[in-house]
């Protein structure tokens, strides 16, 4: 009852407000009169028009994206060489894409050269110099030490593809197995006591 006397009310002032007759408003009721005075769109003006809105939106969004990078690349001036806002963005990477290495903690001082790698977190990657193999030792970006290695078919029985592990072999040498998609290979390194 409520819903019918509220209708009413905002019926009447509409009829108020906006100066309409009881003729013009039942112009209003006819559905068949709705679309008089309207032009027909046909296909090809529609996908013409909807293609020049898609062609402003890819034109504003490319606008966005220029401005993004010499926002970030210090107004103008380039963070590095290969990133120009007129070409399309790139992926950088520092490695290869199938070989980021993997996180080992070695709890013992390594014997490599002339030099010691002390005990620690490293990320360890293969790398093939022509028929040589050596397994590379990372702390964040900087090398930390490069042992030789062989490579091998051998998975070591591990159960996923990427892998790195220390294993004990005698009282004075370790053996680090490795594997990623591109290479398997072992290293047999010897270790400083305390």
């Amino acid at each position: 009852m409520k819903q019918k006397m509220l209708l009413l009310a905002m019926l009447f002032f509409l009829l108020t407000v906006c100066g309409l007759s009881a003729a013009e408003f039942e112009d209003f009721g006819n559905i068949d009169r709705a679309w008089d005075g309207q032009e027909s769109v046909t296909n090809k003006e529609f996908e013409e028009v909807m293609d020049a809105l898609q062609t402003n939106q890819k034109k504003k969004e490319e606008k966005d994206r220029k401005k993004l990078i010499k926002k970030i690349s210090g107004g103008g001036t380039s963070l590095h060489e290969g990133l120009n806002p007129d070409d399309e963005i790139k992926e950088f990477s520092i490695f290869d894409e199938d070989d980021n290495g993997q996180l080992l903690n070695i709890p013992v001082n390594l014997k490599i050269g002339d030099g010691t790698l002390e005990k620690g977190y490293y990320n360890v990657m293969a790398q093939k110099e022509g028929k040589k193999v050596y397994l590379l030792f990372y702390q964040s970006q900087y090398l930390k030490g490069k042992v030789p290695a062989l490579e091998t078919v051998n998975d070591f029985g591990e159960e996923t593809v990427n892998f790195v592990k220390l294993l004990p072999c005698t009282d004075s040498t370790v053996k680090i197995i490795y594997g990623s998609l591109s290479i398997n290979a072992y290293a047999y390194v010897p270790f400083r006591k305390e």
